[in-house]
This record gives structure tokens, C-alpha cells and sequence, in this order.
């Protein structure tokens, strides 16, 4: 109440390139300008940290989610909107994660574009590492990535530019009188 919003998490979850980064940023300062509370957490930045003693099979994949879910209740609990930029390939693992926010503050946002788009914005140079055999079990290439099958949102991030990608989830998180 103190923050005049209701706590959530939003996955934002697309193959790597697909923009889930530099959407959760510009969500969250978007956020902050209209005064609301909320925090990042970025599959990326956890894998630095928390997720450091992990790698790319399915299973630490699968407890890459499940550590990111643990902290995103956290920052539920503590009234922030968690806007949590993660790959979460599968079906099954962001059913798990919901479970672990709980179902009636966690939202799943698919961000879709084609995957020619994303290896066109890799900067990091990790499709170049799944091609050469470098990296294995990568969605979308040698790995499977499940397309959320109800999501509260999808956007094709190939198609509309960020402002706009900004401007729907603010809408949908109007219309859900979370803010």
C-alpha cells in the first residue's frame, strides 16, 4: 500500500537476444518515473552471482529458475514488482517458479522474436560459442525452448520498439490494477 501497487513478479521470458534485458530496464525506470517501486533481476547479472556454480544443462537451468524465483518472492514480499528478465525454457520450470511467488502475483510475459533477429543482437558473442559447440543444451538451437502456453502478455519484440514493449506492459499492469 505504501507503494501504491501490488507486488508481482513479471517473467520476462524469450529466447537470448530476444530483448528481456533491456526491456526489464526500461520497465523499471519507467516504473520509478511514475512513482512505483521495483527491481530487476537479471538471468544474465544471477549467473555472476548466485548462479555462478551453474551451468547450461536443463537441470541448472532449472535451478537457475528456481533460485531466481526464491529471491523474486523476497522482493514480492517486500512490496517491490520483481520484473525478472530469465530465458526459463520450459513450461514446467515457470509452473514451478509460479508456484514458489505464488500464482496470484506471478505474470509471464513472452517476448518473441525470430531467431535470426536474435543472433543479429547478440553483443556477447554466446550463439557464436553454441555454434562451435562451446556452450551445448542452449534453447532455441540445440535445446528446446517451450513458447509460454497462456501468457499474460506477448510481445514481438522484432516488431515493436521498446517505448512500445514499455507502454503494453504498463497497460497490462494497469488493467490488473497492479498500479
Amino acid at each position: 500500500a505504501r507503494f501504491g501497487q501490488k507486488a508481482v513478479t513479471l517473467l520476462l521470458t524469450g529466447l537470448t537476444g530476444a530483448g528481456k534485458t533491456s526491456l526489464a530496464y526500461a520497465l523499471e525506470r519507467r516504473l520509478f518515473e511514475i512513482g512505483r517501486a521495483a527491481t530487476v533481476l537479471d538471468g544474465q547479472n544471477l549467473r555472476r552471482g548466485i548462479s555462478k556454480d551453474l551451468g547450461f544443462t536443463a537441470d541448472d537451468r532449472s535451478e537457475n529458475l528456481r533460485r531466481s524465483a526464491e529471491v523474486a518472492q523476497l522482493i514480492n514480499n517486500a512490496g517491490l514488482i520483481c520484473i525478472a528478465a530469465l530465458v526459463a525454457p520450459s513450461e514446467e520450470i515457470r509452473q514451478r517458479a509460479a508456484e514458489t511467488v505464488g500464482p496470484d502475483r506471478f505474470l509471464v510475459i513472452h517476448l518473441h522474436a525470430p531467431l535470426e533477429i536474435c543472433r543479429q543482437r547478440d553483443e556477447s558473442g554466446i550463439y557464436e560459442k553454441v555454434d562451435s559447440g562451446e556452450i551445448l543444451n542452449f534453447p532455441g538451437v540445440t535445446a528446446s525452448y517451450d513458447e509460454p502456453s497462456d501468457p499474460a502478455l506477448r510481445l514481438e519484440t522484432d516488431k515493436l520498439d521498446l517505448g512500445s514493449c514499455v507502454d503494453k506492459i504498463i497497460e497490462l499492469l494497469q488493467s490488473r490494477e497492479i498500479i
